[in-house]
């Protein structure tokens, strides 16, 4: 194999190795801010759980208390 053909077949190489890197790369950005979203979204959904569970003991205490006034009322 000739030095020319030999150089030629390496450029080849190394600039599909580093088409193959950047793909690599703009995945890796893809995924981490797919990640950042479903983090984002886990920690919401956590939030309106603990929100709906704080409503409703809120609520019982509430009518806890109303019950509790209208018996001291009659």
């Amino acid at each position: 194999m000739s030095m020319s053909i030999e150089l030629e077949e390496l450029q080849k190489r190394k600039a599909q190795l580093e088409n193959e890197l950047r793909s690599f790369d703009e995945r890796e950005k893809t995924i981490e801010t797919s990640v950042k979203i479903l983090e984002e979204k886990e920690i919401i959904q956590e939030l309106e759980d603990k929100v709906k569970a704080k409503r409703e003991v809120v609520k019982q205490l509430e009518s806890k208390k109303k019950n509790l006034e209208n018996r001291l009322k009659e």
